[in-house]
């Protein structure tokens, strides 16, 4: 059976409830899937796949998630490989946003080319961040109001479209 990780940096916990929701409907579908954080995946080999998801601060993915990417670049390019961001500028999903949102993929393709990218707008929920990015949030809460955003069937689509296209490409390789 495929065993598919799928691995996240979250700072206030919506992408870690993407991710387990995507381990979910890959395990719906007859996939094998863990869910980890970046920071307890120390291997890589038993995986046949890698879904690697991070939020968005300030217009970039968290450097962990570049790190990681760095650190397992022979290995991640050599799979069937994925990435996932989740963020605010998709709150108003135009193709305008959707630019910005693919730009945020470029150091990480810059290092290992995907088979997909799947950008979700997210949520804010202040008191799930920091006192400092709360505070840093405040001074802007017109551009980035409290409210929740995930499109939970536009991630269950982008999974299920993902598993064939990860098997077959495994198949290849």
């Amino acid at each position: 059976m495929q065993r598919i990780l799928i691995a996240y940096a979250t700072k206030a916990g919506s992408t870690a409830d993407v991710a387990a929701f995507m381990g979910k409907v890959l395990r719906e579908a007859g996939a094998s899937a863990d869910v980890l954080p970046l920071k307890q995946v120390r291997d890589l080999s038993g995986y046949s796949g890698a879904i690697l998801g991070s939020a968005i601060r300030m217009g970039k993915v968290l450097p962990e998630l570049v790190k990681f990417v760095r650190m397992h670049a022979a290995t991640l390019c050599q799979m069937p490989l994925a990435y996932f961001n989740i963020n605010i500028t998709l709150m108003d999903d135009t193709p305008e946003s959707r630019a910005i949102v693919d730009s945020y993929f470029n150091p990480l393709r810059a290092i290992c080319e995907p088979l997909r990218v799947g950008a979700f707008a997210g949520r804010m929920d202040y008191a799930r961040l920091g006192w400092l990015t709360r505070f840093l949030i405040s001074q802007n809460r017109d551009e980035i109001p409290e409210g929740d955003w995930i499109n939970w069937e536009a991630i269950r689509a982008w999974t299920l479209e993902l598993l064939p296209l990860m098997q077959r490409e495994r198949a290849s390789t």
